[in-house]
């Protein structure tokens, strides 16, 4: 347990393993954390701990998982073999391990993760970040590729998207807005990690059923986000049958930019407002 920089507490956990699944790492801002919040692709929960700071000093306690493979969870070597449906999983049990959790917080491919486990276990609210499309990402891609074709044809030549990350120009196209300071960016890229080229391309092809998620959902964009365009986050939204907020000065990664207490402001009342209407239904 080490104390967080609002002397929150922040506790590092470890969610146990079961039968062939790995165990999880963890950290939760508090011993009853309310939202759960899911990393992208190439990340850990380090992308979370900005926004769990400011979400903290809101009074609003939160935690953070990394998938199978990723971070200090377990699983590591066998990271290309796992799929969507794996970190689902991770998913859901993370959710039985907090059961004061009732807020689910997707960002990219964990966006896709957070609609699909929406649909298997109720909720009080769904809050979707730059997410993965309802539609897959096969359009935002080709845009992609047409900008970077020699970063992406190596990166599927080596089936590594870490490697469209090993690059400053091309990681701020992607992921950042012209605002960001070079400083995130390069702390950002020392921490990509591989993804497995498995779960990002199913990205495509295992698509969430917008008809199943019976929660209220929260649709957030980045007015500047190359990788998931505004036509894409307002598809979502729209499938959801909601509107789409986008925050000012922020590209993909919207948890790393920008004004960080406006997100968090956002999913607090957007909390607030969920459980109020739960606790009344």
């Amino acid at each position: 347990m080490i104390t967080g920089s609002n002397d929150q507490k922040l506790f590092n956990l470890i969610i146990p393993g079961a039968g062939l699944q790995p165990e999880l790492n963890a950290v939760s801002f508090g011993e009853q954390p309310q939202i759960l919040l899911v990393h992208g692709a190439n990340s850990t929960l380090g992308v979370w701990r900005l926004l769990m700071n400011e979400l903290s000093s809101c009074g609003i306690s939160s935690a953070a998982v990394e998938l199978r493979g990723h971070g200090g969870s377990g699983g590591k070597d066998d990271l290309q073999s796992f799929g969507i449906e794996d970190y689902v999983d991770d998913v859901l049990r993370t959710l039985e391990h907090f059961p004061s959790m009732s807020v689910l917080v997707g960002h990219s491919m964990g966006g896709l993760v957070a609609q699909l486990a929406a649909a298997r276990k109720p909720l009080a609210g769904l809050i979707l970040l730059a997410s993965s499309p309802v539609g897959g990402m096969r359009s935002d891609g080709t845009r992609m590729f047409l900008r970077h074709p020699l970063r992406f044809a190596g990166a599927m030549w080596r089936k590594s998207f870490a490697h469209l990350y090993r690059d400053a120009a091309v990681c701020r196209s992607l992921l950042f807005s012209r605002y960001t300071p070079e400083s995130v960016i390069r702390d950002f890229m020392d921490s990509v990690q591989e993804e497995s080229w498995r779960a990002g391309n199913e990205m495509n092809t295992l698509l969430p059923d917008p008809q199943a998620v019976k929660c209220p959902v929260l649709v957030i964009g980045g007015e500047d986000d190359f990788m998931v365009s505004a036509e894409s986050v307002r598809a979502t939204a729209e499938a959801y049958g909601t509107e789409a907020i986008f925050l000012p000065r922020a590209g993909h990664m919207v948890q790393l930019e920008g004004d960080p207490s406006s997100l968090a402001r956002l999913i607090v009342d957007f909390s607030a407002r969920v459980r109020s209407e739960n606790q009344n239904a």
